[in-house]
């Protein structure tokens, strides 16, 4: 479920985006992102030629968080992992689970913030 299901995240195609940094402590975790935007979402601009869509860097911030489970991800030996890379992403209502090159992440949060610069 590509952002559809949260409103904050309508227009933005989480799956094509990428996590550029992860940022966590007791009471908040924030994805620092790469947003693949669609043409829907009111920031996007044609992409120049040979380029592969719309990004605009911004962040996710998980705050007032109930549960928060993170599995990171442990390289095969001698394999390259795109730590950036997101596989699955699904948000619904306070719910979220992502699983990126990252690692997984799973959790449920009163607060969700979005901005992009």
């Amino acid at each position: 479920m590509a952002g559809a299901g949260h409103p904050k995240l309508e227009g933005i195609d989480i799956e094509g985006s990428y996590i550029l940094g992860v940022i966590y402590d007791d009471v908040s975790l924030t994805l620092e992102m790469d947003f693949r935007l669609k043409e829907s979402h009111p920031k996007y601009a044609e992409p120049a030629e040979g380029e592969d869509g719309c990004f605009r860097q911004g962040f996710i911030r998980f705050a007032d968080m109930d549960d928060l489970r993170l599995r990171k991800a442990k390289a095969e030996e001698g394999k390259e992992v795109d730590y950036s890379d997101i596989y699955s992403a699904t948000f619904d209502g306070d719910y979220a689970n992502i699983a990126s090159g990252w690692g997984e992440i799973e959790l449920t949060a009163q607060s969700i913030q979005i901005a992009l610069d």
